[in-house]
């Protein structure tokens, strides 16, 4: 069983990777690419337009930016996760649970490939490269591992009965990336709203990795709220995944 399952695995993600860059020139290229493109523009706008006080604001944008995308990007691909993988589930062999948990390998193997992009900015900056910080990846990547794999597990159950909530989704991940620090530093919000924007686990997890990137002294108190609030996701996922996920092939 073990053996079948990172099997499938491997071939999923594989797969998934080569549909998405067939056919175009610069291959894996283009997710470095179109992020940093972003970056650009939100570094002009907030930089030298809205004057964001930062010190290497190019640095603290970049290395909150690239792990957002993960996430959000695995949010959105949840909506439409089961239709994606139609083949795995009505092959009868695979649990509900392997079509969430290859959406956030896959989104978490092209942040990988982003990382040596993030510390040839950082390393060719006046910051310090936080080499000794890196020890703290694995376990910032297995929170967020678990917090995405909780909350994809939700959304494309949902999806499957409610299809408008995949617009709905797409419209809260938007609202919450400026809801996030990721453009600016959680300082400059007001502190009459600092009790409400904390509960955005957001907020916790890109300060993590930013500090893990960028200022290297991580402070893993930060990670509590998110690891109660993954492991609530994934317990509403889980119950989720047995109703819904089970039966998806009624609804696909």
């Amino acid at each position: 069983m073990l053996k079948h399952f990172l099997e499938l695995t491997l071939l999923i993600v594989r797969r998934e990777l080569v549909i998405r860059y067939r056919g175009t020139v610069l291959g894996y290229l283009w997710s470095i690419l179109n992020p940093i493109a972003f970056a650009l523009v939100y570094f002009i706008a907030f930089r030298y337009i809205l004057r964001i006080p930062v010190e290497n604001y190019a640095i603290f944008m970049i290395t909150g930016l690239f792990p957002w995308i993960w996430m959000s990007n695995a949010i959105s691909s949840g909506t439409t996760a089961f239709g994606s993988f139609q083949g795995v589930v009505k092959n009868g062999y695979s649990r509900p649970i392997i079509i969430p948990f290859f959406i956030v390998l896959t989104e978490f193997v092209n942040f990988l490939f982003a990382l040596p992009v993030i510390y040839l900015f950082v390393a060719i900056s006046p910051v310090q490269l936080p080499v000794t910080s890196l020890i703290y990846f694995p376990v910032l990547a297995l929170l967020t591992g678990l917090f995405l794999l909780g909350a994809v597990s939700i959304v494309s159950c949902l999806c499957l009965i409610l299809r408008d909530l995949g617009h709905f989704t797409q419209l809260a991940v938007q609202m919450l990336f400026f809801l996030s620090p990721i453009i600016y530093p959680s300082d400059m919000v007001p502190e009459k709203f600092l009790a409400i924007y904390a509960l955005n686990p957001f907020v916790n997890m890109i300060e993590l990795w930013r500090q893990l990137l960028y200022s290297g002294d991580v402070n893993l108190t930060l990670a509590i709220y998110p690891l109660i609030f993954s492991l609530c996701l994934l317990l509403i996922g889980g119950v989720c995944l047995k109703r819904i996920g089970s039966r998806a092939v009624q609804w696909l």
